[in-house]
């Protein structure tokens, strides 16, 4: 299992788990890796562990059977119960049933379905977080040179606020039609890279200091 996530709500909780059967595990490593931001949330953190493939273990496992594995878990199960039924609960299951995800066998999937495909659903509930990245500012004189930090808070996937941070000093918001729109580590990126060429001086007088 290469990471697990949960979501508690009321009436259900929601479970996911990643098994890794012959992943490239260098993709894999490079598609999680974290790019040089901080980052403020109240989420719970993410800790990365050490991952292995199935075939690690067994070269003979493949997907399929791990499918098949993992049905005849399920139906040797009871729905409600954590106990195991054995063959006797696996043979009233009458094994594996195709069925139709319709709103002719299931009344309301379509609309279930439409809703966790959401952008509210998907991104909207994000808890707050604020991403802030250090800039080395150009000077006319190396005795000068500072560093900037530029936070971006961002509340339910939205830009709220985009501040910039001198050493010593109160962050100072900033006028931008970026606020608003959709957060995006591209977004963040495109504001870093355009405040990269900036000289200690010039800011310092735009933000009146």
């Amino acid at each position: 299992i290469s990471g697990t996530a949960a979501k508690l709500g009321q009436p259900n909780a929601y479970h996911h788990c990643t098994l890794l059967v012959n992943s490239n595990k260098l993709h894999l490593g490079a598609s999680l890796e974290k790019d040089n931001v901080e980052i403020t949330s109240k989420a719970t953190a993410s800790i990365p562990s050490p991952i292995k493939n199935l075939v690690d273990v067994n070269r003979t496992v493949n997907i399929q059977q791990l499918l098949s594995a993992i049905g005849y878990e399920f139906l040797r199960t009871p729905a409600t119960q954590l106990t195991d039924g054995g063959r006797e609960l696996l043979m009233k299951q009458r094994g594996f049933q195709l069925i139709n995800p319709t709103d002719k066998w299931f009344p309301g999937i379509t609309e279930l379905r439409e809703n966790f495909a959401s952008w509210d659903w998907r991104f909207g509930k994000t808890p707050n977080f604020s991403v802030q990245k250090t800039i080395q500012l150009k000077s006319t004189t190396a005795a000068h040179q500072q560093e900037m930090k530029v936070k971006v808070d961002v509340e339910k996937a939205l830009i709220k606020e985009i501040s910039l941070i001198l050493p010593n000093h109160e962050p100072i918001p900033v006028v931008s039609d970026m606020v608003g729109r959709a957060y995006s580590e591209d977004c963040f990126h495109g504001i870093a890279e355009a405040l990269k060429g900036a000289s200690t001086e010039n800011m310092q007088q735009a933000m009146g200091l």
